[in-house]
Order: C-alpha cells, then structure tokens, then sequence
C-alpha cells in the first residue's frame, strides 16, 4: 500500500513539475486559476526563473518518494533524505492551512477562480502530498 500510495504521489509530482516548466517558457494552458487573485488582478506574476525552481523542487520531492518506497536505488544520505522528506510533508500541510487570505482551508477570499480552484483541487491534492510524505516517513522502507 505505501508503495502505491507514494507512486501515485510521485506521478502526481512529475506531472506538477512537468506543468511548471511548461510555464517557465510561457506556455498559458491552465493558467487561469493558478494564480491568487485580488479585484480581478493577480497578487503576484512569478518569473519564469522561480518557475523553474519549482518545478526541480516538485520532481525532487517525487524522486525523494521513490526511493523511500524503494522504486529506485539510489546512494543518498539517509539522514538527509529524511529531513527532506519531513520539509516535504510540513510544506503541504502548511499549504493546506494556508496563508488565511487567499489559499488554504482558512482562506478569506474565497469568490475568485483560483479559491474555487483552490478548495475543489489545491487543498485535497496538497493534503494528498503531505498524507503521502508522512506514510513515506512511518511506513517506508528507506
């Protein structure tokens, strides 16, 4: 069941990582309800560099959950892949919760596409992440 649960997980993250280098290079599917937005206008516009950030953390927290479930072998601190694991799973968790004004279970604005998004979509994918790291923590093999 771990190894199921954190496969389905990883997929989901090289997926999401994929997702984010298509819109490093500017790529605009999926992008209108990705963004948190105030009076019509997004909060932020992210750089394509940052993007990028994301998306090699995204497929880094993926290959962390792989090898925890023993998918592939690969010689890495144990210590290390431990700690990442565990800042994988507050991440999500704190994504869960939020920032108490535009994302989250505890959002204030909750009208705009992206916090409709956000709470059909966001929070139980994040929840997802965040339940997978800690059964990858309690249960893997790694």
């Amino acid at each position: 069941m771990v190894s199921i649960i954190s496969l389905v997980a990883a997929c989901i993250l090289f997926l999401i990582s994929l997702l984010h280098v298509y819109w490093a290079c500017r790529g605009t599917w999926g992008t209108s309800a990705v963004i948190p937005e105030r009076n019509g206008k997004r909060t932020f516009s992210p750089r394509p560099g940052l993007t990028l950030v994301i998306a090699g953390l995204l497929a880094l927290a993926a290959v962390m959950l792989l090898i925890r479930a023993s998918y592939i072998s690969f010689k890495f601190n144990a210590v290390l892949l431990q700690i990442g694991v565990w800042i994988c799973a507050v991440v999500f968790a704190l994504r869960v919760i939020g920032d108490f004004n535009y994302v989250g279970l505890f959002k204030r604005i909750k009208k705009t596409r992206f916090a409709k998004m956000d709470t059909c979509l966001y929070v139980p994918l994040c929840a997802f992440l965040s339940l997978a790291f800690l059964v990858s923590i309690f249960f893997g093999t790694q």
